[in-house]
C-alpha cells in the first residue's frame, strides 16, 4: 500500500472488539455466574472468576452488578423464569393446558437439569447463608406466589375459575408443582416416583383444573 493512502474499510475495523450493550453484557455475566453457582455453590461463586469467565474487567462487572448478592439476585430471577411462565395469550387455552404451560411441564432436559442443580445448591447453602435464603424467598418464592395469585384473579375476572382466596389457591399450585422439583433435587422424604415427573404434574393439574372451574 502506498504511504498516505486510506486503508480498506475491512482493515480499519480489524481487531476492534465488538461493542455489546449493557443488557447483553448482563445476560452473559448472569449465564456464567449461574453455571458457577450450580457447580460450586453460593460460597464458591466469586466475582473474580465471573469476570475472568466473561473476559471483562472487575470494574465492568461491579459497574453492572455492584455486589455478589445483587448478581445472585439476577441468578434467582433467571431461575424463576425457568419455573414459571405466565402469558396473557394463554387465557383462551383450556385451563389444564394453561397450567401445564405456566409451570413449564414440557421444559427440555438440559434446562430441567439446570434448575434442579440450582435448587440443590439453595437447599444446602441457604442454611449457612441467611442472605441467600432471604433473597430466594423474596425474589423467588414470594414473587412467584404473587404472580400466580394475580393470574388466578385475572382468570376469575374472565369467568374461567372460581376461587375463594387467590393467595391460598396460589400456594396450593406452588406446593403441587415445586414439590416434585424439591424431590428431584434430593429431598430426603418423597413418595415413590413416577417414571416421569411430567406424568404426575399432568394428572395433578387435570384434577386442580376441575376444582378451579366454576360450577354450573
Amino acid at each position: 500500500m502506498t504511504l498516505g493512502t486510506t486503508p480498506p474499510s475491512s482493515a480499519k475495523h480489524r481487531g476492534r472488539p465488538k461493542v455489546i450493550s449493557d443488557d447483553q453484557q448482563r445476560d452473559r455475566i448472569v449465564a456464567q455466574a449461574f453455571d458457577l453457582f450450580c457447580d460450586r455453590g453460593y460460597s464458591g461463586m466469586n466475582m473474580d472468576e465471573v469476570a475472568a469467565r466473561c473476559r471483562i474487567s472487575k470494574k465492568t462487572l461491579y459497574r453492572l452488578f455492584p455486589s455478589k448478592l445483587e448478581l445472585t439476585g439476577a441468578i434467582v430471577d433467571v431461575h424463576r423464569q425457568s419455573m414459571i411462565d405466565i402469558r396473557p395469550e394463554w387465557d383462551h387455552l383450556p385451563l389444564v393446558e394453561a397450567l401445564q404451560r405456566m409451570f413449564r411441564v414440557d421444559i427440555d432436559e438440559e434446562a430441567d437439569r439446570a434448575r434442579i442443580a440450582f435448587v440443590r445448591v439453595v437447599m444446602v447453602d441457604s442454611v449457612a447463608f441467611p442472605e441467600l435464603r432471604s433473597l430466594v424467598e423474596t425474589r423467588g418464592r414470594d414473587s412467584t406466589h404473587a404472580m400466580i395469585a394475580s393470574w388466578l384473579k385475572r382468570q376469575q375476572a374472565l369467568g374461567r375459575v372460581d376461587v375463594e382466596d387467590a393467595a391460598v389457591s396460589a400456594r396450593v399450585l406452588l406446593d403441587v408443582a415445586f414439590s416434585t422439583l424439591a424431590a428431584a433435587a434430593g429431598h430426603k422424604w418423597e413418595w415413590p416416583a413416577f417414571p416421569d415427573w411430567r406424568i404426575y404434574l399432568r394428572r395433578a393439574f387435570t384434577l386442580i383444573a376441575k376444582g378451579l372451574e366454576p360450577r354450573p
